[in-house]
């Protein structure tokens, strides 16, 4: 019994660093965003930052339903652009059950959308010394 009660700790300890990182940026009726600034990677004006989403109800996507996605974008915080450089979706909330599509094609530079969750992520990102 203490193994059992000692392995379900130490599996709530390791999940609890693996999330350690991450920090509520927005939660809506729709969804719940976070960014992971401990590993960001700053370089000059630009950031790279990971950034996941739970949502509360099943979306689709590529034929895939899911309930959690996770973006790894480029942020340039001098000209208030942003773009995608990794993106992937898993079925389960908080990325549990693998990921079911991932697409590692850096797109092209955008505008921040004012007033956006994409903005929201810009300032926590841009806010990293």
């Amino acid at each position: 019994m203490r193994r059992q009660i000692a392995a379900v700790f130490f599996l709530m300890l390791g999940l609890s660093n693996a999330w350690a990182g991450w920090q509520l940026v927005a939660e809506t009726r729709e969804s719940i965003l976070y960014i992971d600034l401990d590993t960001a990677e700053k370089n000059g004006s630009l950031v790279k930052a990971d950034s996941f989403q739970d949502f509360h109800k099943m979306q689709t996507l590529a034929g895939h339903s899911y309930l959690a996605s996770k973006s790894r974008n480029e942020y340039d915080c001098a000209k208030n652009l942003v773009r995608q450089i990794e993106f992937s979706i898993f079925p389960e909330n908080m990325g549990s059950g693998g990921a079911l599509f991932t697409e590692n094609k850096i797109q092209d530079w955008i505008p921040v959308p004012a007033g956006s969750s994409t903005e929201s992520l810009w300032k926590n990102a841009c806010s990293k010394n």
